[in-house]
């Protein structure tokens, strides 16, 4: 497949399913690669279908050949000024050989623009190499310029009115994937941010930072997130991962991350969607030797009206921890009278589910 048959297949495209077989029957060899570069450089890429690219980008992303990955790369570099989204790259491993050939990319590519494609980006070093260790230094020097032009920006705006709440998500992946960048200036910007907003789950990640680079931290913002049982799960997990957990959060108990990460899970878009307007604690059980909780909430409008059941955990039995073998769930049933009976069975029917997936992950 030539470089035009490959835009006609892409923009012709129906099913995102089937762009594994065009990656397949792509024709990219060491001896026709200058050609290819050549057309990527041209204004024939003005002939994608910006929408259906980015499908082609996570195929190729996904490869292990080396000369489609680099494609992939190429690709990137060259539209990711004019694409509206790209998919979840971020979540997807990398091998080392692969990261290193994508440096130069996610530096370009951060460095380019502003928006979901850059987190995205930033994702990816957060996720493969945090302390920048396989950067040279004008790759990384790319991404401290980029982010303190981007903090800047950021710290502008937010002393306007009428703020954004994405730019918080914004801040807060920028900020954490600025943990070990060793730059001074930027360090001053973040602090400036700290000192003049509350910055949703971004404060969580200025407090990481700080805490990496010797910076005092807030006591007040300490506090308020302390008691912002939504944000509390979050938080223990970014200090735990850290050591300094009981530094910080010694006075957390284990059924208040439990509870946390129970209105987490509900939150996702795909369960209840938002927070709960009620949650209780109906009690404590163990299960495997693990510590479960078992809860009932409720919410207006749902679909399902009455207390619904959710348990969470379950988590050491020796330590305070925001670590747990995944139990969290919930069928969105109504709380039933023997609701000990009914939260095990709950839990057994996630162990049973992790378990089979275990198995069949196994048998590949």
């Amino acid at each position: 497949m030539t470089f035009l048959e490959l835009i006609e297949k892409v923009n012709s495209l129906e099913n995102k399913n089937s762009i594994k077989d065009i990656v397949d029957n792509i024709d990219i060899t060491e001896d026709n690669f200058d050609s290819w570069v050549d057309n990527i450089f041209s204004d024939k890429m003005e002939s994608f279908d910006m929408n259906k690219l980015p499908y082609l980008i996570d195929e190729l992303y996904k490869t292990t050949d080396k000369l489609k990955f680099m494609l992939c790369c190429m690709l990137l570099e060259v539209t990711c000024d004019k694409l509206e989204f790209i998919t979840n790259l971020e979540n997807y491993p990398l091998y080392m050989d692969k990261y290193e050939i994508l440096i130069h990319t996610l530096a370009t590519v951060y460095n380019q623009v502003d928006n979901g494609i850059a987190n995205c980006m930033s994702l990816i070093i957060i996720n493969n190499d945090p302390k920048f260790e396989h950067f040279d230094e004008e790759n990384k020097n790319i991404i401290i310029n980029a982010t303190k032009r981007k903090l800047k920006g950021i710290l502008e705006y937010l002393k306007t009115k009428n703020i954004n709440p994405l730019v918080y998500r914004d801040l807060e992946v920028i900020v954490d994937m600025s943990c070990y960048l060793n730059d001074e200036g930027i360090g001053k910007l973040i602090n400036e941010i700290d000192n003049i907003n509350y910055n949703d789950n971004a404060d969580i990640f200025i407090m990481k930072y700080k805490i990496i680079n010797d910076m005092k931290i807030s006591d007040e913002k300490l506090k308020i997130l302390k008691q912002d049982t939504n944000k509390l799960y979050l938080l223990y997990s970014v200090m735990e991962r850290l050591g300094v957990n009981n530094v910080y959060l010694k006075d957390i108990t284990q059924e208040s991350i439990a509870k946390s990460d129970m209105i987490r899970w509900l939150c996702y878009p795909t369960e209840l969607g938002s927070k709960p307007d009620k949650i209780e604690l109906l009690g404590e059980f163990i299960y495997n030797d693990t510590r479960c909780f078992a809860y009932k909430f409720s919410k207006k409008d749902f679909k399902i009206s009455g207390e619904l059941l959710g348990v969470a955990g379950g988590y050491p039995m020796d330590k305070v921890s925001s670590v747990s073998t995944g139990y969290t769930f919930s069928k969105f049933e109504n709380v039933q009278d023997d609701w000990e009976e009914q939260s095990g069975e709950l839990v057994e029917t996630i162990f049973n589910y992790w378990k089979n997936r275990e198995n069949n992950n196994n048998d590949r």
